[in-house]
């Protein structure tokens, strides 16, 4: 079902009963990749978190992260991302937040480098805000840390792992994989052989299915933009275009008079990319960040990775601000049993664009989208609090029948909650609408009344 009027932001609490040619920014090839570690006179002088002052290696990034997970346990837990490479090595990133391993349902911030495996100041920025985080909040910043106590933070530093070992643009298939993502996916020569084909994008598409984003960053160089959704001009603005456009503008502010801040499709059209399918899956605010020197200026690490960094961290927090904002999310909170595990899921269609079929017809493909997460009720009271993106999803132009521009609807689509047992057994289903800046209660005497009831 379709709800066509929705600006509605005040909070509220409802119990519930049971083909084209693409431009591509030029990189520049870092001279030293992963040079040895600097003396302390010129860590000092870096001024960057690791006191860095050459590229890392895949070896450097995969260390730093494990020592961040060794050296802090309250602060950060690993990630595995589920789909190994084509070349089979394994994609890593960390979550952080104040207790991290609690289940305490905080809103999302998801930060990732190096879609492209050569934009390696990508990388860069992305990690050494990792370490950022984690050293202030440890140090006891009392900014950094509150904020880690009202939100999380998912950082992947290098998606694109193949691409990035070899120092190149695409993945070992020749995919450019910022062109691979679902939603309006066309065959242009490295779209991939079909929507999702790279491990790559089905470890983002994972990635952002079971966490509850409020904001999502693709990092990248090297242009001095921050872009949102849409990538193509005759999708129209996206429904939430005024919160995505404020938040971009606030980080490309930061980084400089130079940035700008715009839709994707103004910068140029293109098709597959992350921010699209992220967006009008999830209704996150998704921006793509790239970050440059100034024209006529020398690509160095100096120059796009130290002299930068001060802004970077600044344009990082902003966001991780705005994910910690109850005015950008949505909240179910409700009383359970103590031990049961509460599931939000919603499933739907998604379409690419039309392209010609084997059958010699020209139309969309389509895909199913699935959203899933998962909270632990720990509390002994068993109350909780969940923030999650809201229920009402923007409807896309890229339709089963083709493209239809310009939409300004939502689609009224609930999220399923279940209560269950820890070894799965379903006591109580109950849908959840709930939109943007609004808290919904949820009544699961059910699952209360039933949880510690022998089985029959």
């Amino acid at each position: 079902m379709r709800r066509t009027d929705h600006s509605r932001s005040s909070r509220r609490t409802v119990v519930l009963a049971a083909a084209a040619v693409l431009a591509v920014p030029a990189v520049a090839v870092p001279a030293a990749v992963g040079a040895a570690s600097p003396s302390s006179t010129a860590a000092e002088a870096a001024g960057l978190p690791s006191g860095n002052t050459a590229y890392r290696t895949l070896a450097d990034y995969e260390a730093d992260l494990a020592e961040l997970v060794a050296d802090h346990p309250d602060l950060v837990k690993p990630i595995t991302l589920p789909y190994p490479t084509t070349s089979g090595r394994t994609v890593r990133g960390v979550e952080i937040s104040t207790n991290v391993d609690a289940a305490d349902g905080k809103p999302v911030f998801v930060d990732v480098g190096m879609h492209h495996g050569n934009e390696f100041p990508s990388g860069e920025l992305t990690m050494e805000f990792a370490i950022d985080l984690v050293e202030s909040a440890a140090a006891g910043d009392p900014y950094v840390t509150g904020l880690l106590d009202r939100a999380r933070v998912v950082v992947v530093p290098v998606v694109n792992v193949d691409g990035f070992v070899r120092g190149r643009r695409q993945t070992d298939t020749n995919t450019d994989m910022n062109r691979n993502y679902g939603m309006g996916w066309l065959p242009i020569p490295t779209g991939g052989v079909a929507p999702w084909s790279e491990p790559e994008t089905r470890n983002m598409e994972w990635l952002l299915s079971t966490r509850q984003a409020v904001v999502f960053n693709t990092q990248h160089t090297c242009i001095q933009v921050v872009l949102y959704p849409p990538l193509q001009l005759e999708a129209g603005p996206a429904q939430d275009v005024d919160r995505l456009h404020a938040l971009a503008s606030r980080v490309a502010s930061i980084y400089g008079p130079g940035y700008d801040a715009l839709p994707s499709a103004e910068d140029y059209e293109t098709t597959g990319e992350a921010i699209d399918w992220a967006y009008y899956a999830t209704r996150g605010l998704a921006l793509t960040t790239e970050t440059c020197p100034d024209a006529g200026v020398e690509r160095t690490y100096q120059t796009q990775v130290l002299d930068v960094y001060d802004e970077h961290r600044e344009a990082m927090f902003t966001m991780l601000e705005t994910a910690a904002d109850p005015a950008q999310y949505a909240v179910i909170e409700g009383k359970g049993p103590k031990g049961a595990v509460l599931r939000i899921t919603k499933a739907f269609d998604m379409y690419t664009s039309p392209y010609p079929q084997p059958d010699g017809s020209t139309r969309p493909s389509s895909f199913t989208t699935t959203l899933t997460s998962d909270l632990d009720i720990e509390s002994r009271n068993g109350k909780f609090e969940w923030a999650v993106n809201p229920s009402y999803r923007p409807i896309p132009a890229y339709q089963e029948d083709g493209i239809h521009g310009f939409q300004t609807g939502f689609y009224e689509e609930p999220w399923i909650l279940t209560c269950e047992r820890p070894d799965g057994t379903v006591l109580q289903t109950v849908p959840v609408n709930v939109d943007l800046g609004e808290t919904v209660t949820v009544d699961l005497k059910e699952c209360r009344r039933d949880f510690h009831r022998s089985r029959p």
